[in-house]
């Protein structure tokens, strides 16, 4: 079973493959977001794709609110996010 931080890893990877194609300053900064939040909680020593996925999520939905991203900005996030885990 894969651990959560080889879940993050993986998921920064695709994050930087995104990040490295991206064609406006929006989603180099989505990327941005995601790539330091995944930095920061990847260390939990649980394991599962889904569980960690549903873990991210909600310390991500949090840290949105907490740091008073603009809705849109939250929507944009989310989306990259649930493109990133599909």
């Amino acid at each position: 079973m894969t651990t959560y931080s080889e879940r993050a890893d993986d998921l920064c990877d695709k994050l930087r493959d995104l990040e490295h194609q991206a064609d406006d300053g929006d989603q180099l900064f989505y990327c941005a977001y995601l790539l330091g939040l995944l930095g920061l909680h990847s260390a939990a020593e649980e394991e599962g794709d889904v569980a960690f996925d549903q873990y991210f999520e909600e310390i991500l939905k949090d840290t949105l609110n907490a740091e008073n991203v603009s809705e849109q900005d939250q929507g944009n996030i989310l989306g990259l996010w649930h493109r990133v885990i599909a």
